[in-house]
């Protein structure tokens, strides 16, 4: 049995029509008009929706072909639509048939074994929309699981080439998770799509995966590099670039990977580049990763204030650092304070989740990474 929608402007039409079909077991309802009829159509397309239209062509305010066509979007491969025709109107019977009309039904008279024949055969095309309907939703749904699943045995990858790089110091990797974090809150205000957001996110976490490449005696150098040993270390964004790129779903990271050393006035590395030629993801990153290394506890130095860490972006804004970048991370540095214990515990939990926790204490001051690399 269906719930069916009746738009007929006659009154004795619409009370023949209904007491029949409430008889064989449907609910029925009414619209006087098309709009009348748009209107209920819309409305419950949010929820369960009618099992069955039937329209009459001929009304006023407007006929059947325009509601027919005003509720297609909302109707589509989800309610079959019928139409109530009299005999001069076949054409419009099949312009109705084109747009989606699954029946048409002769009326003045009415052949009622004739409607309950077509009104069964409408609600089987019901079903049929439903089981599709259906299959579509969970297909669609294992699609999004499988997705969901896809995405975090990838963000186990990158955490993972993240934790080797970085090496046994979990502080470090604590850096990599804030950084990433405060990089997401400071696109949103940035307005920046996700695409790109998740390429920021994804280079935040590997942006100095290039070090991989780097000799061992140079970054575990617990003193004070040389011109040659220079030289080398910074070509880790050349590195990076390189090794990224030959991977489809961490490619998007390579604009934060190669950039992240430049400078807006340009005179950082590998690349000299300067202003708006600096990816933006690199330049939103470098102002983050900025701002947490001051405020952070190292190894190899104490944690300072905020308004230390705010006077320094000031200061190297329109140098180091883009201006319009810094201003917009300055507001949203109140938004990261008052979040810091959730913040933080939510970094713990996912270094405890991945299995990240085995990596154990800080590592000793000779095997940090040098801290102006």
């Amino acid at each position: 049995m269906g719930r069916i929608l009746i738009v007929e402007d006659e009154e004795s039409l619409r009370d023949v029509l209904s007491r029949y079909l409430e008889v064989q077991g449907h609910v029925c309802e009414f619209a006087e008009d098309g709009v009348i009829g748009v209107e209920k159509v819309t409305a419950e397309a949010e929820g369960q929706g009618y099992d069955l239209i039937i329209s009459d062509i001929e009304m006023p305010r407007m006929d059947g072909l325009t509601f027919l066509r005003r509720v297609q979007p909302h109707v589509e491969s989800v309610t079959p639509f019928m139409i109530l025709t009299a005999y001069d109107e076949w054409k419009y019977a099949m312009e109705a048939i084109r747009l989606g009309a699954c029946n048409f039904l002769q009326k003045n008279p009415f052949d009622l074994a004739d409607i309950a024949n077509a009104v069964d055969k409408a609600l089987q095309v019901r079903e049929i929309y439903k089981l599709r309907h259906n299959y579509r939703e969970q297909l669609e749904t294992e699609l999004r699981e499988k997705t969901r699943e896809l995405r975090r045995t990838h963000e186990g990858t990158v955490i993972g080439f993240a934790a080797m790089i970085e090496g046994k110091d979990t502080s470090t990797l604590r850096h990599l998770f804030r950084v990433r974090e405060f990089c997401r809150m400071l696109a949103k205000e940035l307005n920046l799509p996700d695409k790109r957001m998740r390429e920021l996110e994804l280079g935040a976490l590997l942006h100095d995966i290039g070090k991989y490449a780097v000799p061992d005696a140079i970054l575990m150098k617990p003193g004070k590099l040389n011109d040659v040993e220079w030289v080398e270390m910074r070509r880790h964004p050349a590195y990076g670039k390189d090794f990224v790129e030959r991977i489809p779903f961490l490619a998007g990271a390579t604009d934060v990977i190669y950039c992240h050393h430049e400078r807006v006035d340009g005179a950082g590395y590998p690349n000299q580049l300067a202003g708006d030629d600096i990816p933006l993801t690199a330049r939103i990153f470098s102002v983050v990763d900025a701002y947490d290394a001051i405020v952070s506890e190292r190894c190899y130095k104490p944690a300072q204030p905020a308004s230390v860490a705010i006077a320094e972006l000031k200061r190297c804004a329109g140098t180091q650092f883009d201006a319009d970048v810094v201003d917009a991370f300055l507001q949203v540095i109140p938004k990261i304070q008052a979040r810091s214990e959730e913040i933080e515990a939510m970094i713990l939990s996912e270094i405890e989740t991945m299995g990240l926790g085995r990596l154990g204490e800080k590592a000793a001051p000779a095997q940090a990474l040098p801290k102006s690399a």
